[in-house]
């Protein structure tokens, strides 16, 4: 069945995720990675997985996080994942894209905290969108990620764009731990 090739090609995407986030970490020494080499190869992976003839969407990278400690690169990078893969599926169902669009990541790090902007030029949030009641698998990793996990918030909105693209705007915020050589710190 279709949706259950879907659901399976998505966690295969999930685990692929975190496999290339840790081969990415045991080649570098010490806790903090460079987080745009993981970021790059994670788009790679979702632009392969996800964007064909049919749905010709193109992801652009902006900005840089930084060094980022090995336990918060893991988790960011599982949520960017998911988040890549939701923008796909959602803002172009397939079919539905007849111009080229456009996925922006935006990165930075002020040294409190690292900022994650996702912004695509799609079909928008569908109407009454809730974050917190979305009941599918991947916002739900994501919710939790974001919140329990790295102390952070997550909010999602209509972007600016015309009525029938508005488009949809992500934005992450999570702190960098107080405590270099504590991780729970917060």
């Amino acid at each position: 069945a279709p949706e259950a090739k879907a659901a399976l090609e998505e966690s295969v995407r999930r685990i692929r995720s975190i496999a290339l986030v840790h081969e990415t970490l045991s080649l570098e020494a010490g806790d903090d990675v460079p987080f745009l080499e993981i970021v790059r190869p994670l788009v790679r992976m979702v632009e392969e997985g996800l964007v064909s003839p049919e749905r010709p969407v193109s992801v652009t990278v902006v900005g840089d996080a930084g060094k980022l400690p090995a336990t918060m690169a893991t988790s960011l990078s599982v949520v960017l994942t998911e988040l890549l893969q939701n923008a796909m599926d959602h803002a172009f169902p397939l079919g539905s894209v007849h111009e080229p669009s456009h996925v922006e990541l935006r990165l930075g790090n002020d040294g409190r905290s690292v900022t994650v902007l996702l912004r695509d030029d799609g079909v928008g949030l569908p109407e009454g969108f809730d974050l917190e009641a979305s009941t599918g698998l991947g916002l739900s990793i994501v919710r939790t990620l974001v919140t329990t996990e790295l102390g952070g918030t997550i909010s999602m909105r209509r972007g600016r764009g015309d009525a029938t693209r508005p488009g949809t705007v992500v934005e992450l915020v999570v702190p960098l731990s107080e405590d270099p050589l504590d991780p729970l710190a917060r």
